[in-house]
């Protein structure tokens, strides 16, 4: 398993182990009335995407994660692009990015927990079509 596979899954929010098949029925995660739906099961390989009942309660971490990486980012562009930095137009900045980004950070956040647990296996790529 290499560091590419992670990303390509986590950042196009694919099937760890076959890198195929989709995660969300409607993959645009600014269609909100569908953000949160996800496929049961990958409609390639067959991999349970709900192995427990709140399995994604760690994925809040990865997003708390993403919140202060992006908050940091944007504290610095602002600090050394804005001659006098003020605090209110900052946390208004920042809340609107954050706000922008939520729909895509919580798919990503899922694709990032999914892949923590499950591994690529080329083998099992096209264990559908075997059945």
């Amino acid at each position: 398993m290499s560091f590419s596979h992670i990303l390509k899954s986590s950042l196009t929010h694919k099937c760890p182990r076959c890198l195929e098949g989709n995660l969300y029925p409607d993959m645009n995660p600014y269609h909100l009335k569908h953000t949160t739906e996800m496929y049961s099961h990958c409609p390639k390989c067959d991999l349970n995407f709900f192995p427990e009942p709140g399995y994604y309660y760690g994925a809040m971490y990865v997003s708390y994660a993403f919140t202060i990486a992006i908050g940091v980012a944007v504290f610095l562009l602002y600090f050394f692009l804005v001659p006098t930095f003020s605090p209110m137009p900052f946390l208004l900045l920042f809340t609107l990015i954050l706000l922008g980004l939520a729909p895509y950070t919580f798919r990503t956040s899922r694709a990032i927990w999914l892949n923590f647990f499950n591994r690529y296996s080329p083998k099992q790529q096209s264990l559908t079509s075997k059945k």
